[in-house]
């Protein structure tokens, strides 16, 4: 029951449509926000992709899926102060790799 619901919901959300046509020289400021969130968001997958498996593991599990840290070491069979040193790395390189474009630089 519950996922037909979804399933109706997601079927009938109306969708943002705009033309690729050159016709419209200035893309509406809206598009380019959402496009802007979309390079935010390959930059940030980018990023994650990149750290060791272990510190990705836990970072998503903590600060993605909103897990506590107990409950992240106990999901990884790891030891709390494991989760927690993980993380911290982790945060610590994704700050420096995204470094360039929270400042608004090249994304690349």
């Amino acid at each position: 029951m519950v996922n037909a619901c979804l399933d109706r919901i997601r079927r009938n959300k109306s969708r943002a449509a705009f033309s690729l046509s050159s016709e419209n020289a200035e893309e509406p400021r809206d598009h380019r926000d959402y496009a802007a969130g979309v390079d935010r968001s390959l930059t940030v997958e980018q990023a994650l992709a990149s750290l060791p498996p272990e510190q990705r593991a836990a970072v998503v599990a903590v600060d993605v899926e909103g897990y506590p840290v107990a409950e992240a070491a106990e999901r990884l069979g790891v030891p709390v102060g494991t989760v927690k040193s993980r993380c911290a790395r982790a945060r610590k390189r994704l700050a420096a790799q995204l470094e360039d474009f929270r400042e608004g630089g090249n994304h690349s």
